[in-house]
């Protein structure tokens, strides 16, 4: 069995105050645990932002396009440790 390639999301940069609303808005809808006024300080505040570590490859790099779709640069960060093993 293969083990898949993990890594993190990064959110460099979010270019004004209407991507922040849409990143935020948009992370507060896959993390439904986390309070929403501390999404939007932590992507109005923070850069650059985790936004999640130990995720799948493919996982990771949706998330990171859909994050350059509302605007903002974002990109899959692998993991040093993570290799594809057969």
């Amino acid at each position: 069995m293969a083990e898949a390639i993990k890594g993190s999301v990064i959110l460099k940069s979010v270019p004004n105050r209407e991507t922040e609303y849409r990143v935020s808005a948009h992370l507060a809808g896959i993390y439904r645990e986390v309070p929403a006024d501390r999404i939007v300080a932590l992507v109005s505040r923070t850069k650059p932002l985790t936004v999640v570590k130990g995720i799948p490859e493919t996982n990771g790099k949706r998330l990171a396009r859909e994050l350059t779709g509302l605007g903002a640069v974002a990109f899959f960060l692998q993991d040093l440790g993570s290799v594809n093993r057969h």
